[in-house]
């Protein structure tokens, strides 16, 4: 690229807002292209209009730039306007780097014009700039702007030291859709607007103020009581708007928020033209045959399902829009196997795979998300990688994905082999890292968050040593023989684990889960006995993340449990649907679960779009 990477000054503040403001002129029609990248998130308008917009998840050492086609928005003379939102402290969406933006237009095969310190540019001060509330951890900050702030003046840009080598990203531009429907109640202090369903998007405002006042706007999943829960924990679902007398009007192309309320609380009473979210969307194609079942309650699980996996399709996958916006593993693994059922689309799997590929610890492990700047990372989504990328080829056949994967699955699997004990299992890793398996009791081992030791006395676990001789089998296929003795670890797994036709969750703990038992079925341990006491209704239930295993064990002996899966699905997805869901949750318990912070758009619990085409059609 041409350009230099620019900032507003030489400084590094956290939570900084720029604009940098630049001309053109090329020939009306001619193929017109920007390019862009940046630290932190853009939106680029040219001539006053919306042309580009994203936050460019990548990491300090492995950046992305986009490729944005703006021959259709071009005149002779052209403006541009850029923002930049650089967030400077880490998070699980966002590594905390030095402030810049870097980009140039090229007209046909000129350059007219790039980024340079002549580039004028200016801090937003109509955005509080430096450390503010957070929304979460995992998010990080919220934002809070001034209608009537004074503006600053332009000033020349200052070059800055990024060397960088850049890469084009892989994946379509998100799309913004046109304002949803509204429906506001005005309550004795506040309004509660009510936007239908579940909405990914941008804030887009338009109120009259009868004073200069402050307002301030929360945003949320549910109503349970009797308003958006703003407040839970250390979380804060809100933002801040300062209005002037008279007409406001405000879009935010920057910060992307999810749920389905919104509450507006102000000094003095306002009038509300439009209050709402704009759509964010990546763009997908259904597939062509689609999905059809004459069981209408099976269409409309099937259906919320496709809605939930494009919630959580942004710059990559998302286990929610509202609390988190962040890639796991485990999360995308479900996510990328419906998708090849639900949507056309496979570059966008492939896309999010070579990222997670890059966030490789320097232990060998995977990262918690990709990217991340807040790790406490988990052993075993390193091992659902390896799945992921095994059901990309088996279903794209596009090996090449294999050559920009192989490095970091070898670093990882490398590292479970070396940790094999003498007596062929794995015990659970020691602090710091979190040994999580499933969101239920027994298995989340939640106590080692932000442990740094003292845990006593190795321990292995049941659903980390059946994983890894699945995850090893399917590794054997990808890339051959590997340094292995699969006899051995699953020797020590059967001596270790089973009480008669079952298998305990831990060597020291007589407890069963459906998930353990359905990994030592699909490592070859269990047999039909060991099935009919996962569905006989005493072990503790599989979460709805975790069923795929459970439904992978089970037909593992034919179809004997299809009627089993398709019956559990209805009555599990049914629950959230008589509950008003218009998307799926994260776990049964909806809104209640993880101290009041549960959420009900999870982009892991789409997973019955693809038990409905492989059973159903």
């Amino acid at each position: 690229m041409t350009g230099k990477w620019i900032w507003i000054n030489r400084g590094n503040e956290k939570n900084e807002y720029a604009e940098f403001v630049t001309t053109f002129k090329c020939k009306k029609g001619e193929n017109t292209t920007l390019k862009i990248a940046c630290d932190g998130i853009y939106s680029v308008f040219l001539n006053e209009e919306l042309v580009a917009f994203s936050g460019c998840a990548d990491y300090p050492h492995y950046k992305f730039y986009d490729e944005v086609d703006i021959t259709d928005k071009c005149e002779d003379v052209n403006g541009v306007k850029i923002m930049v939102w650089h967030l400077g402290d880490n998070s699980q969406t966002y590594i905390e780097d030095d402030p810049g933006v870097i980009f140039e237009v090229c007209c046909g095969a000129e350059v007219a014009v790039y980024s340079d310190k002549r580039i004028k540019s200016r801090k937003m001060t109509e955005y509080k700039n430096g450390e503010i509330r957070k929304i979460t951890s995992q998010l990080g900050y919220t934002f809070s702007y001034d209608n009537g702030a004074t503006l600053n003046g332009y000033g020349e840009s200052v070059e800055v030291e990024k060397t960088l080598n850049l890469h084009k990203r892989q994946i379509k531009p998100l799309e913004l859709k046109d304002r949803v429907e509204i429906t506001v109640l005005k309550l004795e202090n506040s309004y509660l607007i009510d936007m239908g369903r579940e909405t990914a998007g941008f804030i887009d405002l338009d109120i009259d103020s009868p004073i200069d006042q402050l307002i301030t706007i929360s945003y949320g999943e549910h109503i349970v009581d009797g308003g958006v829960r703003r407040i839970i924990g250390d979380r804060d679902f809100s933002f801040d708007f300062r209005a002037v007398k008279g007409e406001n009007k405000y879009t935010n192309t920057l910060r992307r928020i999810a749920g389905r309320y919104l509450q507006v609380y102000c000094e003095s009473p306002v009038k509300i033209n439009y209050l709402g979210l704009r759509p964010v969307c990546y763009p997908v194609e259904e597939r062509e045959k689609g999905f059809k079942s004459a069981d209408e309650i099976v269409n409309r699980i099937y259906d919320v399902c496709a809605d939930t996996l494009k919630l959580c399709m942004h710059e990559h996958y998302e286990d929610c829009p509202w609390r988190e916006q962040a890639l796991y593993t485990m999360d995308s693994r479900n996510q990328m196997l419906c998708g090849y059922y639900a949507f056309k689309t496979t570059e966008y799997q492939r896309a999010n795979l070579v990222l997670i590929s890059k966030g490789v610890r320097p232990d060998g492990l995977l990262s918690l998300c990709f990217p991340t700047g807040n790790d406490f990372p988990i052993p075993s989504f390193s091992l659902y990688n390896l799945i992921q990328v095994y059901e990309y080829v088996e279903f794209t056949k596009d090996r090449s994905l294999l050559a920009e994967v192989e490095s970091s699955i070898k670093r990882y699997i490398g590292v479970f082999i070396e940790h094999i004990d003498d007596n062929g299992l794995i015990a659970d890793f020691p602090a710091p890292f979190w040994n999580f398996y499933e969101w239920m009791e027994y298995s989340d081992n939640a106590d080692q968050i932000g442990d740094n030791g003292g845990r006593g006395k190795k321990r292995y676990s049941l659903i980390l040593n059946c994983l890894f001789v699945y995850v090893m089998r399917l590794y054997k296929k990808l890339f051959g023989e590997a340094d292995f003795n699969e006899e051995k670890t699953l020797s020590a797994i059967d001596r270790t684990f089973r009480s008669g036709d079952k298998f305990r969750l831990y060597d020291d703990l007589d407890r069963y889960s459906q998930l353990g038992n359905a990994l030592a079925i699909l490592a070859g341990l269990g047999n039909e006995k060991t099935a009919e006491e996962i569905v006989g209704g005493k072990m503790i239930s599989a979460t709805l993340s975790m069923r795929a295993f459970v439904y992978d064990a089970l037909l593992s002996f034919g179809d004997k449990y299809s009627d089993y899966i398709i019956k559990d699905i209805k009555e599990r997805y049914t629950a959230m649907l008589d509950a008003g869901a218009t998307s799926f949750w994260e776990t049964e318990k909806g809104e209640a679960d993880f101290g009041g912070a549960g959420s009900l758009c999870h982009g892991w619990s789409a997973i019955p779009v693809y038990y409905f085409n492989k059973l159903l059609k």
